[in-house]
């Protein structure tokens, strides 16, 4: 479920996100842990969209680029996608640009709330078509694990993918997962299960 930025934001069910921490379940860890209701959460996240809007707002403004935000509220993420942009630009080859515009949002939200930023940017749908990929390619190294019984390193990926990959295995049976590595070449590992 989600919005416009101009009228408001919807609240939807959880997907996977970059919560508190990679492998954190965002408002129900933190509940558990007595930090904040889910409503305090929730309010947080729709601060960080908001900032993130209109920063990309701003952006696009001073690029002289159309575009339509639409902001989407999780449980563990605030998502910001930029649509009708028409170019290319603000994702680049292989998303490089789209990567540097996620570092200034989270860069810009920390600064202004400062506190960690839980907002994923998207353009033109490109990340979501990424993440699909990533995800067929996780279900293939668990075919591949299973039948080898040896452990497969994914490709790198930012925290948002890896914990997208993570729910995945933990839904497999016969294999679990871990990440390895360092940003920005940290990586998922698929490995049979003890």
């Amino acid at each position: 479920m989600s919005e416009d930025v101009g009228t408001g934001h919807m609240v939807s069910s959880p997907e996977a996100g970059d919560g508190p921490g990679e492998d954190g379940d965002g408002v129900q860890a933190l509940q558990e842990s007595g930090e904040m209701s889910t409503e305090e959460w929730l309010d947080r996240l729709d601060e960080e969209a908001d900032i993130a809007a209109d920063f990309v707002e701003g952006l696009l403004d001073q690029l002289d680029l159309p575009g339509d935000l639409e902001i989407e509220v999780t449980d563990d993420q605030a998502f910001v996608r930029v649509n009708s942009v028409g170019s290319g630009l603000l994702i680049g080859r292989r998303g490089i640009t789209l990567e540097a515009l996620q570092e200034l949002v989270q860069c810009t939200v920390q600064r202004r709330t400062e506190r960690p930023a839980h907002v994923q940017v998207d353009v033109e749908g490109y990340r979501e078509r990424q993440l699909e990929k990533l995800r067929g390619k996780c279900r293939e190294a668990i075919d591949r694990v299973r039948g080898q019984g040896e452990p497969l390193r994914l490709e790198p990926m930012n925290a948002f993918e890896r914990k997208a990959m993570h729910a995945i295995v933990a839904e497999a049976e016969g294999v679990t997962s871990s990440s390895e590595g360092n940003e920005p070449r940290r990586r998922v590992v698929v490995q049979p299960a003890q």
